[in-house]
């Protein structure tokens, strides 16, 4: 059952006066027979007390389009989603909230800006929403928790329950803790390639602005935009390299009109935040300690660009060991970052 119909269902009747109806021959205006008799197979084999312990035991909240605690901008949307299956925390809605989306498949740059500015974001007390996918979205979720402050928010496309991809099992538990993970599909409903078009709207009704980090010509975020831009949400893109096809879709975005990110304070100015909350992060920030010596001399030869080890140590002059113990201690200092092969600058 789409949202549609299962929002016109709830309309007059509570949930179980609804399965009574449905159950009892009840057809909804333009539901074909058959499809009817689909749904009543489908309630005489379900088993309330089962699906409730089900619920207690994933730790999963249900809420419905009639209770004060369902989300507003689910409730009001276009496409409205009159049931959500939630874990970890509710939604915030009295904060911003920048949906940060993109390729599956991003360079390392993409994903490092995707993590900076989930990071740089949940710091300025700003929710940051996605879907838990590999690549951005994952990169954006991880940035948001290392800040430690605005609670972040993922849609998924199955059951709450059901971690996908399986890679993501860390991230997915760190989310439920710190943030909420959240969907229409109920505990144990496995992911399925039609609900991730239908929790992308999810995705652009919860965010006040829709941020691209890369995307390809034709690749799945580019459904999301189109999602905010039917709900009038702002849709902002990271401008990248023109030989990088991961940033094909992001580059038209912006010849199309879409504001650039350059940094996390174009999007907190988009949010009318700027100043505000470069004050507050900035009487966050602590002064750090002077780096080693050594660890100077490994961030000067890292001017040039990215490096491996080697070069490293053939710039600076130092033995590979040197390298590595300068490297782990700009690392921690977030000098420098390291996509598992090259190091350069933060």
């Amino acid at each position: 059952m789409g949202p549609r119909r299962l929002r016109n269902l709830l309309s007059d009747r509570t949930p179980i006066g609804a399965v009574e109806w449905v159950g009892a021959g009840g057809l909804p205006d333009g539901v074909p027979a058959p499809l009817g008799a689909a749904w009543r197979a489908r309630l005489h084999c379900f088993d309330p007390d089962a699906a409730r312990t089900q619920l207690r035991e994933s730790g999963t909240k249900v809420t419905w389009s009639a209770l004060p605690t369902h989300p507003t901008f689910l409730t009001d949307d276009v496409v409205p989603a009159p049931v959500l299956f939630r874990r970890g925390r509710p939604i915030d809605e009295a904060a911003p909230a920048v949906a940060i989306v993109g390729t599956r498949r991003p360079s390392g740059t993409g994903r490092e800006i995707a993590r900076e500015l989930g990071l740089g974001l949940a710091e300025a007390g700003v929710t940051v929403v996605s879907g838990l996918a590999l690549g951005i979205d994952g990169a954006a979720h991880e940035g948001a928790l290392l800040a430690d402050a605005a609670p972040p928010v993922a849609f998924v496309g199955g059951g709450t329950d059901v971690v996908y991809p399986k890679r993501h099992l860390g991230l997915w538990d760190r989310m439920v803790d710190a943030g909420t993970v959240a969907g229409e599909a109920p505990p144990a409903a496995p992911p399925a390639p039609w609900r991730f078009p239908a929790r992308n709207r999810l995705i652009a009704a919860a965010a006040d602005i829709v941020v691209v980090v890369e995307s390809r010509a034709a690749g799945g975020s580019l459904l999301t935009v189109d999602e905010a831009i039917r709900r009038d949400r702002q849709v902002m893109a990271v401008p990248g390299s023109l030989r990088n096809p991961a940033a094909a879709g992001t580059n038209s975005l912006l010849a199309d009109g879409c504001a650039p990110v350059l940094a996390v304070d174009d999007v907190l100015t988009a949010l009318g935040l700027s100043q505000v909350e470069r004050e507050t992060r900035r009487d966050r920030v602590e002064v750090p300690p002077a780096p080693s010596a050594a660890a100077a001399r490994v961030l000067s030869a890292c001017d040039d660009g990215p490096a491996s080890i080697d070069r490293l140590s053939a710039r600076s002059g130092l033995a590979v060991g040197e390298v590595l113990a300068a490297v782990s201690e700009l690392l921690v200092a977030g000098a420098v970052v390291d996509d598992g092969a090259r190091v350069r600058r933060a």
